[in-house]
């Protein structure tokens, strides 16, 4: 989908989260309304290294946190609002704002 396309926001709510294991990322569903129609979104969840687990001064794993809680500070649990921009002239072209992959967190 093309991102630039979409040219309105509004604010949805998270609906329902799918985990689908460490291999496989989660997907977040999000509900959210535009001229009186509900619509549905579904993405994938975009999860950044958080904090490094070290034993002694090996690191030997990461703890994760979703982009999404990362931009906002608010975490990404069901009944949550989250920032969705979708096309005015589709509202079924959506996608949501705080999950986009293309910044690079360190």
């Amino acid at each position: 989908m093309n991102k630039k396309i979409c040219d309105k926001e509004c604010d949805g709510i998270i609906k329902e989260i799918n985990v689908r294991g460490q291999a496989f990322p989660s997907v977040i569903i999000v509900k959210y309304e535009v001229f009186n129609q509900m619509f549905e979104l579904k993405e994938n969840l975009v999860m950044k290294k958080h904090k490094i687990i070290k034993l002694g001064f090996i690191p030997i794993g990461y703890k994760t946190k979703s982009l999404i809680e990362i931009k906002t500070g608010i975490p990404a649990v069901v009944g949550n609002n989250v920032k969705v921009r979708y096309c005015s002239e589709n509202p079924k072209k959506a996608y949501l704002l705080d999950n986009d992959a293309k910044i690079t967190w360190y």
